[in-house]
């Protein structure tokens, strides 16, 4: 069977994982060497290429491989180098090289996105809305040396990401290797890359003042919920200005002085008709968006959006391998992090593709979960029927190519097969008998009515 059978083949019977495959491997293209020039640090490129490094964490990511030591397995010919150095470097990627992935990552999809006609999802008119949050990687098991004594587990680190509300997509992410450094210490870098016509929407984890301030300088606007410590100088009377999807809304002016300066911001006050998980029945939002522009209800919905990162993190989670217990390297942890975050964008970039080709409330029901698994379980077989040289020869290289051969491939999915499960209302547990301790029940007795010995 020639090479080009082989793909129309996997194109009809596992679409997903054949667009997957064409994302990835061409996103993990030749400019992967310049972003290593780039961002290296003091890192060097001998006999380890930084792409092949890549390729690796990018499967560990996608599931297709479950750890360092597999991937090393599959790729030993291409490393040409012992297991130990392998490591070694992993262990040596620079942070700044890891978070240059994950803009990369997201400069290739959004090119993709205009030849495939995507529309950006518009929240506030003329704003471009970006949820700022933090994870902090999970511990991991006791390999370091310094902690083997101890019961404590190591923390690898903590990552704040960045996220395009209206593309879907992790656009920055800022790493911290000190897994006990507070986030707001990265503030600074976050509003430098933040400019007029840019919202943060973000917790009261990063209700600072230093930093709204300097989100104002740069002309760029923000949307954050005010946490305890920040006390200012309320001005005129609250006023009530109607309901929102969550409760009733009020708005007030809030004076914030510190250091000599001092600004005024708009308090958007939410009485929630349902208390939050940490049990708060009342919310303030504070917004330099002037009222001409965004209505106080429409900032309370704009806030309602930041939960749109904590929906992408928990995708991270549960259908990409963003974290492992035997990862307890810093840079490696991070590292592996920011690859997890490569891989939801190329996600991202094949849901477009079915966008612009199914249904957009059939493709709304999709399920990740299922689609992850359509694109883990074949991927091995496709690897290794169709080789890269073949693959190469057989995929579409430029961007335009890419999002056609996407289209062509999206055609061929089954949505239906990917919808999510749909369960009705939990019903309260019955109350318990108490049995005997050590007895069990009959199975066939228990189906059929026979009698117990409980």
């Amino acid at each position: 069977m020639t090479g080009k059978a082989m793909l129309d083949r996997f194109s009809q019977r596992d679409p997903l994982a054949v667009m997957t495959r064409a994302i990835v491997t061409s996103f993990l293209g030749e400019r992967l060497s310049q972003l290593f020039t780039e961002h290296r640090g003091r890192q060097y490129q001998r006999a380890i290429e930084f792409s092949t490094l890549a390729v690796c964490m990018a499967e560990i990511a996608l599931g297709t491989l479950e750890n360092r030591n597999q991937a090393y397995a599959k790729y030993k010919e291409e490393l040409a180098t012992s297991a130990t150095a392998f490591y070694g470097k992993l262990n040596r990627t620079s942070p700044q090289l890891s978070e240059a992935i994950v803009s990369y990552s997201a400069e290739e999809a959004f090119s993709v996105f205009d030849h495939l006609g995507y529309q950006d999802w518009e929240i506030l008119e003329g704003f471009r809305v970006l949820a700022l949050d933090g994870n902090h990687l999970q511990k991991t098991e006791k390999r370091l040396k310094g902690a083997r004594g101890l019961c404590a587990a190591p923390l690898p680190g903590t990552a704040v990401a960045r996220f395009d509300v209206q593309k879907q997509m992790f656009d920055r992410a800022y790493l911290l290797e000190d897994a006990h450094a507070q986030e707001t210490v990265i503030l600074d870098r976050v509003a430098e890359d933040l400019g007029k016509d840019d919202l943060v929407v973000a917790d009261r984890n990063f209700c600072v003042t230093e930093f709204m301030r300097n989100l104002m300088l740069r002309g760029a606007s923000f949307v954050i919920r005010q946490n305890g410590r920040l006390k200012g100088k309320l001005l005129k009377t609250r006023r009530k200005i109607g309901r929102c999807g969550t409760g009733m809304v009020y708005e007030q002016e809030l004076e914030i002085s510190k250091n000599g300066y001092s600004m005024i911001v708009r308090r958007i006050t939410v009485e929630l008709d349902r208390p939050t998980r940490d049990g708060d029945t009342v919310i303030h939002v504070l917004t330099n968006v002037p009222a001409r522009l965004a209505s106080a209800i429409a900032i309370a919905d704009t806030y309602l959006r930041r939960w749109e990162i904590e929906n992408a993190f928990y995708h991270l989670t549960t259908t990409l391998t963003c974290e492992l217990k035997g990862n307890c390297h810093p840079r490696c942890a991070l590292f592996l992090f920011c690859m997890a975050m490569f891989a939801y964008n190329c996600r991202q970039v094949l849901i477009a593709a079915l966008y612009a080709v199914h249904d957009q409330e059939e493709v709304d029901q999709i399920s990740h979960f299922k689609v992850a698994k359509a694109i883990q379980l074949p991927m091995p077989g496709m690897l290794t029927a169709i080789n890269e040289t073949e693959w190469h020869r057989l995929t579409p290289h430029s961007r335009r190519g890419l999002a056609n051969f996407l289209l062509e491939v999206s055609g061929y999915v089954r949505l239906d097969k990917y919808r999510k499960s749909v369960r009705g209302p939990k019903k309260p547990p019955p109350k318990r008998k108490r049995c005997k301790k050590g007895t069990h029940l009959s199975a066939y007795r228990l189906l059929n009515g026979g009698p117990q010995t409980c």
